[in-house]
């Protein structure tokens, strides 16, 4: 049940870290051509993607990423694997997590979409939007946490 609600609730931190985005490409009467804190892509296992696609693509793609990283925390939480901090559910976990799963998308999923090392084919400050968003998902994710810890999350 723990890693549905994770991931749930990075799902839903990543929303809400977009809504702007999704304010912005629904008030604009053109698609957006840099969305703030959502990876703009452009191109999908070597397709060009037509501006909408674009902009749908790059939500869904936020939020999954983001959903994923709440599930595998909780895998990380549930083995012992917070080696650094041996602190689950705190800020520094978190933070350090969140620099791993950067990591892991810029090095693993990034390249296997078409996208290049850390998105590079999208764009040259994509890194730098993917490390961005990964520590407000934490962030996100640790204040939820701490405002609403249910008693299955304690380890």
């Amino acid at each position: 049940m723990e890693y549905l609600l994770a991931g749930s609730l990075g799902g839903l931190v990543a929303f809400l870290f977009a809504l702007p985005a999704i304010l912005l490409e629904f008030t604009q009467k053109t698609s957006m051509k840099n969305m703030p804190i959502v990876v703009d892509v452009k191109t999908m296992f070597g397709r060009k993607l037509e501006p909408r696609e674009v902009f749908g693509v790059a939500i869904l793609l936020h939020i999954v990423l983001a959903f994923l990283f709440g599930i595998v925390y909780i895998v990380f939480v549930k083995r012992g694997w917070l080696f650094i901090t041996n602190a689950p559910y705190s800020a520094w976990s978190l933070f350090f997590y969140a620099i791993g799963a950067w990591l892991v998308v810029g090095n693993l999923i990034f390249p296997a979409l078409g996208m290049g090392w850390f998105g590079r084919k999208e764009g040259k400050q994509v890194w730098l939007e993917i490390l961005a968003s990964m520590f407000l998902i934490g962030l996100g994710l640790w204040g939820l946490v701490q405002f609403f810890q249910p008693f299955y999350f304690v380890d």
